[in-house]
């Protein structure tokens, strides 16, 4: 026995009608919403399972919604920690010695290179 939808009048397939006997429109006309997949990690320690749970999007939006302020209220702010001051003499040591290993003059760039000598070295134009 074959059905037809009350909105468009098309043919109502009949793997739907088996799920839903009493359905009245085609799939396109439904009203039912597309449901969202949540999946939930239960349990603690080593004893832990995940579930999935199909939810409407108004549900699923709200509990995002709440997720996301427990996390605001929760997150915890990290200490501004000031180094000591022989942490700070051991990084001013550190930067001065970077600096002079950056600050290599034409000729030791060059003499390091045993392909290119100081004649061919040109500067770029811009």
């Amino acid at each position: 026995m074959s059905r037809y939808c009350k909105v468009c009048g098309v043919e109502i397939d009949p793997r739907r009608l088996a799920i839903l006997p009493d359905t009245q429109t085609c799939t396109q006309h439904s009203t039912a919403e597309k449901k969202v997949a949540m999946v939930v990690q239960m349990g603690e320690g080593d004893h832990t399972w995940t579930e999935t749970y199909a939810v409407d999007r108004e549900v699923y939006d709200k509990i995002q919604e709440a997720e996301k302020n427990f996390r605001k209220t929760t997150t915890p702010k990290k200490p501004k920690v000031k180094p000591t001051e022989e942490e700070e003499a051991e990084l001013s040591v550190l930067d001065d010695l970077e600096e002079e290993e950056t600050e290599l003059s034409e000729d030791e760039y060059i003499d390091d290179e045993d392909d290119y000598s100081t004649d061919d070295y040109t500067e770029d134009e811009d």
